[in-house]
């Protein structure tokens, strides 16, 4: 025992030390850097659930009402959100990316195309509820839709 003692000791005073210097900086850079996107990775998915909980007050996570013309409501949202969006996209894991990245195309799409009469038609009225009950069934909710697919993006901005 004494002798693999001796053995490694006499290696160490004839290597010199600064390889295991080197070695030991770069796995303290490692830990930084890595420290470093944890805090940056929570902070993009604290900002990315702010913008849609403070963006879509009005209609996520309780829905109080449409407002008027929804299209421009939501479509003015957008730009906040996508930049968001983009700085999330960095953190996604890449096998999570193709579905973060549809999740996000549906909501889009949904933003730009809804429109007022398709909310208004999505909300019952005693008087075409009972008329109506075929054209309503054949079109989603846009109140669900939307929660759906707010969702959607949600699930992806887990800790």
């Amino acid at each position: 025992m004494n002798e693999n003692i001796n053995q490694i000791s006499s290696y160490f005073e004839t290597v010199p030390l600064w390889p295991f210097v080197l070695f030991g900086l770069l796995g303290l850079v490692a830990v930084f850097v890595e420290i470093l996107n944890r805090k940056r990775r929570a902070s993009a998915i604290d900002n990315f659930r702010y913008t849609i909980e403070t963006e879509l007050a009005w209609l996520y996570p309780e829905h109080k009402g449409w407002p008027p013309n929804i299209n421009t409501y939501l479509c003015s949202r957008l730009p906040e959100m996508q930049q968001n969006f983009e700085v999330l996209r960095v953190f996604i894991p890449q096998d999570q990316l193709l579905s973060y990245n549809t999740d996000w195309n549906k909501f889009r799409d949904f933003c730009r195309t809804i429109s007022d009469e398709q909310c208004a038609a999505g909300q019952p009225s005693s008087a075409s509820n009972a008329n109506d009950s075929s054209t309503t069934s054949a079109e989603p909710d846009p109140k669900v839709v939307f929660h759906q697919l707010v969702e959607n993006l949600l699930k992806h901005a887990s800790r």
